[in-house]
């Protein structure tokens, strides 16, 4: 058994025993190579910095429709480019000192620097890290405070901007809202004066109305009828009546009437006696004739003789008017009485034209005051709504501007590092001898593999296909 391993160690021995100076000088040279250059190698330092970004006011159910979210998880990857872009950092570097504002070489230097070296990190959903790889350690707090304060503005400014812009996008709105609203509200109302006896809520009481004019028109024409049917009844007894006989008959009575109160004093013979029955018998032939050509009057001639009558009654004396006075009095009454009713049938079609007129341009009003009243309640609801977010909008900008000393901590400032990145000097040594080792195997393999020389007797049998009978040393060899 121990020949045979010792059979299969045999080849791999012989060729580094062959190839041992392969082996052992990397072993020897690559430690001393990384020793010495961790040691002129410049040292890097690491350090670091944590902002806790803490929301108290979504966590406050009061609060919670009032505070503007950072969205830190979603922006994370936009802040990382922002941080990174050049302006940025060209910022950092002169801001910071590395680099002067009128040297572009040395900003753009150092801009590339911070650029590979920065690293910006989440931890879970409320910290960040910023990291920075340094040369310098006494820069590495300077440059990652200015980082810092410039990644706390950038966290801000959305939230910030947006409060701004919208209080004063807002504001304004609201002007020029409230000053449509307050047109809309004029034209409304000089809508609703220049309308006011026919608008929507007045239909009931013209339809009323309507319904009350045209009773009392009905009302009237049958008053106007009954008048009329009383003038042609009076109209008819006088026209059938002659008022003049009756005058007559009125005058003789009288005439009668004093000749009995004559005759009490004086005898027939009398010249007062002689003379009253004289006109009494005047009277009274005058009056048979009358009957005996009797005849009816006209409408026009009984006008005539009521002129007459009225003339003669205001001259003579109350007591002595005509009988038939008191007739044409009742016919005046009615001619009176049928001329009042056209009157007031004339003024009540006159309304009654008027309601219905209003009520023919209800539609066209009715549409115009929708129209209006529709401009009116949206510009109200726009102004209400614009009212009400603008009130919010100042709220959510003072609470941001309370809860903002708070809501974005530094919980881990930098600080001057004290121990560099690079390997100490032994763990370099030792980390030479493995890859020196590794590297003198790895050469005198490539060298075994690319040496076409024979060393063994039975690569030769299994080259030939004939065994090997005998050996024969190197004589010149032995000899020398």
């Amino acid at each position: 058994m121990r020949s045979k391993l010792f059979a299969q160690l045999y080849p791999l021995l012989l060729a580094l025993w062959k190839h041992r100076y392969l082996v052992v000088i990397p072993m020897i040279v690559v430690p001393l190579l990384m020793t010495a250059g961790s040691m002129v190698k410049a040292k890097r330092y690491y350090g670091k910095t944590t902002i806790l970004v803490q929301e108290t006011a979504m966590l406050n159910p009061f609060l919670e429709d009032l505070s503007i979210s950072m969205n830190l998880k979603q922006r994370i990857k936009a802040l990382r480019v922002l941080i990174h872009s050049k302006s940025v950092l060209d910022d950092v570097a002169v801001q910071s000192g590395l680099a002067g504002a009128q040297d572009p070489d040395a900003i753009a230097y150092y801009c590339k620097m911070i650029n590979q070296q920065l690293r910006l990190e989440l931890i879970g959903n409320d910290v960040v890290q910023l990291g920075l790889t340094w040369h310098e350690p006494q820069e590495i707090p300077l440059i990652l405070n200015t980082i810092s304060t410039v990644f706390l503005e950038k966290l801000r400014a959305p939230g910030r901007a947006s409060i701004d812009n919208s209080e004063v996008f807002l504001q304004r709105q609201l002007t020029a809202t409230q000053q449509d609203l307050e047109a809309a509200e004029k034209e409304l109302a000089i809508f609703k004066a220049n309308n006011a006896d026919n608008l929507p809520h007045l239909q009931g009481s013209n339809i009323q109305n309507d319904t009350q004019l045209k009773t009392l028109i009905r009302d009237t024409e049958l008053k106007q009828l009954h008048a009329k049917s009383q003038r042609d009844n009076l109209f008819a007894r006088l026209a059938s009546t002659n008022p003049v006989i009756g005058m007559m008959e009125e005058k003789i009575v009288l005439a009668e009437a004093k000749l009995a109160i004559l005759r009490a004093s004086y005898t027939d013979k009398h010249s007062s006696v002689k003379a009253l029955l004289l006109k009494l018998n005047r009277l009274k032939q005058e009056r048979a004739r009358l009957m005996n050509s009797q005849q009816s009057l006209t409408q026009q001639e009984i006008s005539q003789l009521w002129q007459r009558i009225a003339s003669h009654s205001s001259s003579s004396d109350s007591k002595s008017q005509p009988i038939l006075l008191s007739q044409f009095e009742k016919l005046q009454q009615a001619e009176n009485q049928i001329l009042a009713l056209d009157e007031e049938l004339k003024l009540l079609n006159k309304q009654a034209d008027n309601v219905n007129m209003m009520r023919s341009e209800y539609a066209e009003l009715e549409q115009q005051l929708t129209t209006l009243q529709r401009n009116h309640d949206v510009k109200s609801r726009i102004y209400n709504r614009l009212f009400e977010r603008f009130e919010m909008a100042k709220v959510t900008g003072q609470l941001g501007r309370f809860e903002e000393p708070d809501k974005l901590k530094i919980i881990d400032r930098p600080s001057v590092p004290t121990q560099p990145l690079n390997w100490p000097w032994w763990l370099n040594f030792c980390l030479g001898i493995a890859g020196g080792l590794g590297l003198g195997l790895s050469l005198a393999c490539v060298v075994q593999l690319f040496d076409t020389r024979l060393y063994q007797s039975a690569h030769i049998s299994r080259l030939t296909n004939a065994p090997v009978l005998i050996r024969i040393p190197n004589f010149q060899h032995t000899a020398n």
